[in-house]
Formats: C-alpha cells, structure tokens, sequence
C-alpha cells in the first residue's frame, strides 16, 4: 500500500507551506496526510473507484496530486517545493521539540537544513540567542539530536 508513502508526501508539503508563510494550506495537506494514514483501504484501490474525493480532507487539489504520484511515483508541486525550501524535514520533525515554526526560524535565522546543521548550531549555542529559545531549549534539543544518532 502506497498510503503510507503519499502521507509522508502530503505532511511534508504541509511543512513547506507553513515555512512559506501559508495560513490554511498546510492544515489542509496535514489532514489529507492524517486520513491517509489511517485509511483502512489501499488508496490505489479507492482512486481506481473514483472515490478520493470522497475522504475526509481530500479535495479536488490534492486529490489530483494523489493520482500523480499513483500515475508517476511523484508529485512536481513536492518537488518543486524541495527544490525551492532545502531542508531536511523528516530529519528534523524527528528532533522532539522541534515543530514547524521553530524550523522556520532556525532555517532564516541560522541556516539550519538538516541534523548536522542543527547539531553544530547546538554545540556553538547560537539556539538560546533565538526569540523563544533559551538555554533550557538548547538542551533538550542537544539531548534529542544525540539520542537521534
């Protein structure tokens, strides 16, 4: 089942858009990826059926995305996105504590696009000189990137 696949897809557009400053779009992807995962059904097997419309968060929009990357394996607008905000998403939802806005910031702040950027910002303690961060947060995120190696 490609449900799985297409949900990490729909989640990180979310992710790109909220980075873009995007104000309802990137809830829209993150339910469309949220029904996707909990789908019982094959998503192949319910596009097939014409009924991708039909699910909850599933609009005319991503709807056509999802048929893409069943036709293709991709989805250009993902690609694009990648192309135009290089980060290194999955690696860095990873980190507990860091969501999407404190991504933005470290990525226009201090140019953090993956683990290893973040942990060299970390070990410089350029975090806690950040809006919101401090020397508590620094910490915890230290302690999160290295139990994530």
């Amino acid at each position: 089942m490609k449900n799985q696949e297409i949900a990490r897809i729909l989640s990180e557009i979310g992710f790109f858009l909220e980075i873009k400053g995007e104000a309802f779009k990137p809830r829209a992807y993150q339910a469309a990826a949220h029904t996707l995962r909990t789908l019982s059904e094959d998503i192949e097997h319910v596009a097939k059926e014409g009924r991708l419309e039909e699910l909850p968060g599933i609009g005319t929009s991503i709807a056509k995305k999802i048929k893409e990357y069943l036709k293709t394996g991709t989805i250009s607008y993902y690609d694009r996105l990648k192309k135009e905000i290089p980060i290194a998403v999955e690696e860095l939802m990873a980190v507990e504590g860091l969501g999407p806005k404190t991504i933005k910031l470290l990525h226009k702040e201090l140019g953090v696009r993956n683990l290893s950027d973040l942990e060299k910002a970390l070990l410089h303690h350029k975090i806690r000189e950040l809006p919101r961060m401090g020397e508590k947060s620094e910490e915890q995120l230290l302690r999160s990137v290295l139990f994530l190696k």
